[in-house]
């Protein structure tokens, strides 16, 4: 890394600890940086499924290909459960390992929070394809209950002559933003299909853009 280089990465880092971003902040770092994290898994495979969306590879691919074969055997004996693409600590250890590898403070738990939040919303309406044929099984929603919003998997599966559809988390993170009323008593999530959400920063506090629920 120039001088230069070191300069961007820094002032990178100081807008995430004093929670001074968005997404389009992330978006740029992940591009920045998709040269430096070749041996970071967690921040190699998101930033390369942010910037190929459905054009995927590696591990991404794997992960729906499994998701899609768990959902086309449901109701065929013991039901697999879909686990999140990476979990909350996975994320937190692939960024604050590269930031340590240079020299710098570990990111605080809402910062990483806020970082997944704007990895939901930027992977938001991504197609789901499979084989040769690049098919589309299914799409990308973002989703808000009233503790966690959830970047959803949304497919469909045969059942007695019907296709039926079924959901399932991709990544999720704790509601430290928005008041979201339980829409029952198992405060599934809202999903959100139709719009497209934002998530903005106004004067270091994260704000996301949906519909008032």
């Amino acid at each position: 890394m120039d001088k230069k280089e070191r300069q961007l990465f820094d002032y990178y880092y100081n807008q995430f600890a004093e929670r001074r971003f968005d997404e389009k902040d992330v978006l740029s770092f992940l591009l920045f940086v998709k040269n430096d994290v070749q041996d970071n898994k967690v921040m190699q495979e998101l930033g390369n499924f942010i910037v190929h969306r459905e054009n995927n590879l590696g591990y991404v691919k794997d992960f729906f290909d499994d998701c899609k074969e768990i959902i086309n055997n449901l109701g065929k004996g013991k039901p697999k459960k879909i686990e999140t693409m990476f979990t909350f600590k996975e994320i937190r250890n692939g960024f604050n390992s590269l930031f340590v590898e240079h020299g710098l403070e570990k990111l605080s738990h809402d910062v990483i929070n806020d970082l997944i939040l704007c990895i939901i919303s930027l992977l938001q309406n991504v197609k789901l394809v499979s084989g040769s044929l690049q098919k589309e099984v299914g799409h990308l929603s973002f989703a808000a209950s009233s503790k966690e919003l959830f970047l959803m998997g949304n497919m469909k599966t045969l059942h007695k002559g019907r296709f039926i559809p079924v959901t399932f988390p991709v990544l999720s993170v704790k509601n430290i933003y928005e008041k979201v009323k339980p829409q029952d008593e198992k405060d599934t999530p809202y999903l959100f299909d139709d719009q497209i959400i934002e998530v903005i920063n106004n004067d270091g506090e994260m704000m996301i853009t949906f519909p008032a629920l």
